[in-house]
């Protein structure tokens, strides 16, 4: 399952939330090794963490083993602020129910089986998808490196790049949008083999989009 993390519960995810810190930093600045990132001892931020950030947590035996994050586009976002590069032909897609889907992580341990390396890859792409459709979110704004533009295809996405392949941190990366829709929620699921529901809402009343207002 995948736990669900916004201002209104993060009181009940204190811990987890700090794991999710701790292996974002294990990810992304001792093994990706990025550069620019905030590390709090041990704990991987940047300023697009903060209230209004909605986090995706894959717990498994009371371990973050994996997750994302989603954001408002209706405020300064990664895409705007850090990457604008990547949207230099269509430009930046704005709106309350545009999201930004980012910091997606999986343990290194957790990266077996599965058609991208993982059986939780799915999960976390499943439930971010299904959290984004019943939210009322229409679209989806990302940034990937250019070798995941095939991948994606093939699982159903309908891919809209907002510029040209840019090359960041020696890496070649794309920025696009992808319509959220239950035809591109089932076939994610088909893809991956997933016949549950992926979420965990603990405390939550709030739709998401009312931060984006």
């Amino acid at each position: 399952m995948l736990h669900v993390v916004t201002r209104e519960n993060r009181h009940l995810y204190q811990r987890e939330l700090l794991d999710q810190h701790r292996l974002r930093h294990e990810v992304y600045i001792v093994e990706r090794k990025w550069d620019g990132l905030q590390d709090r001892g041990g704990l991987e931020y940047d300023q697009f963490d903060d209230d209004d950030t909605i986090y995706f947590l894959k717990i498994d035996d009371g371990q973050v083993i994996g997750g994302h994050r989603m954001y408002p586009t209706t405020k300064p976002h990664l895409m705007s602020h850090v990457w604008p590069q990547l949207a230099n032909v269509k430009g930046i897609p704005t709106g309350p129910h545009i999201f930004e889907w980012t910091r997606l992580y999986i343990k290194r341990e957790r990266r077996d089986g599965g058609r991208f390396g993982s059986a939780v890859l799915g999960e976390l792409f499943v439930g971010g998808l299904e959290y984004a459709l019943e939210e009322g979110i229409q679209e989806l704004s990302l940034q990937f490196e250019a070798y995941w533009f095939p991948r994606l295809q093939q699982q159903g996405w309908q891919i809209k790049p907002l510029g040209l392949p840019t090359l960041i941190k020696n890496d070649w990366w794309i920025g696009a949008t992808i319509p959220v829709t239950e035809q591109v929620v089932n076939a994610t699921r088909a893809y991956y083999g997933i016949t549950t529901p992926m979420l965990v809402r603990r405390g939550i009343t709030q739709p998401a989009v009312h931060i984006a207002a």
